[in-house]
This record gives C-alpha cells, structure tokens and sequence, in this order.
C-alpha cells in the first residue's frame, strides 16, 4: 500500500522539486501541499496523511512550531 506525504514549504521552486521526487516512488503518493505551518496542520487534518515533510523556517507558523501541533494532534 502507498503511503501519502505532505509537503510543507514556503518555497515554490523545493515544493515542486519534492512533489516530483515523490512522485518517482511508487511507495509514495503526494496527498498535498502547504506554504506554511498552519496551512500544515489545516491541510493534516483534513488529508490524514502517512509523512509530513516540514520545512524549519517558514512565514506565519515555523516548522518546529508546527511540528508540535502536529504531534499533538495525530500523534
């Protein structure tokens, strides 16, 4: 069974590399995208997903704040 990842960061250009490296896998399957932190934990909650890559230094919520939102609320 493929495993869904979302993928977390402000940066347009690293988002997109990381969705076609994902893409290549075939254990992996990009369930979503996010900007920033919050938009992590909103998109999370919504898609569930398997992996969260997180970036550290994101505008409006960083991904070390992030992180332990996360981690609290799908533990």
């Amino acid at each position: 069974m493929r495993k869904t990842v979302l993928i977390v960061d402000d940066n347009t250009f690293i988002r997109h590399a990381l969705f076609e490296i994902f893409q290549r896998e075939t254990d992996f399957e990009v369930c979503g995208v996010a900007e920033n932190g919050r938009e992590a934990i909103d998109q999370a909650g919504l898609l569930r997903p398997d992996l969260i890559v997180l970036d550290l230094s994101m505008p409006v919520m960083d991904g070390l704040e992030a992180a332990r939102i996360l981690k609290h609320l799908m533990p």
